[in-house]
């Protein structure tokens, strides 16, 4: 919906404001398309917003690529309030691998903490995935190069506890079964 600062739409990460009317309208369209809206880098007054009217139409809401904030304060990172409505609604939050929004000096474990975070918010795991946002950004965490690093945060996060199902389920099936379900349900 939204990037930097303010648009049409309404204000990002970097701002407080609310959905414009115009926003509120184009956020109701996409949800009567079958669209599924992505908050992450939304104010938290838009992404509050967007919330409540996914609640009424009764559709998931996902932020592709947005952290914890409880683990790492950052604009940019989701609340813990704002995980859980998210996974109210059906939707996912994918880990942002961005060093900024990680933490001071991220690694690995660093990257698990954020998940694990969110594996204490929703413990059945299906509304964490992982969302990468590799394109553009000047960091990442420490032992992570890139798309060839996944198998690695695999490892560590089994390392720390997480089951293999649990794991897969965040790698690839939490993200692909609430893109399915929206198509599904969208073509009733």
């Amino acid at each position: 919906l939204v990037w930097r600062d303010a648009d049409i739409i309404g204000g990002a990460f970097d701002t407080d404001l609310p959905l414009t009317p115009f926003g509120r309208e184009v956020v109701k369209d996409c949800f009567s398309l079958g669209m599924i809206v992505d908050v992450s880098h939304a104010s938290d007054a838009v992404t509050q917003e967007c919330l409540v009217l996914a609640r009424e139409a009764g559709v998931p809401v996902i932020a592709t690529h947005s952290n914890s904030r409880a683990v790492w304060n950052n604009s940019r990172n989701l609340t813990d309030d704002m995980f859980r409505a998210i996974a109210q609604t059906g939707g996912v939050a994918g880990y942002n691998v961005c060093a900024e929004f990680t933490g001071e000096k991220p690694t690995l474990d660093t990257m698990c903490d954020h998940i694990l975070h969110f594996m204490e918010l929703d413990p059945s795991g299906k509304h964490i995935a992982l969302g990468g946002d590799l394109d553009g950004i000047t960091e990442m965490p420490a032992g992570f190069e890139g798309v060839q690093s996944w198998p690695a945060l695999a490892r560590r996060l089994l390392e720390r506890g997480l089951g293999e199902e649990t794991v897969g389920n965040i790698f690839w099936n939490n993200a692909i079964g609430v893109m399915e379900c929206a198509v599904c349900d969208h073509a009733k």
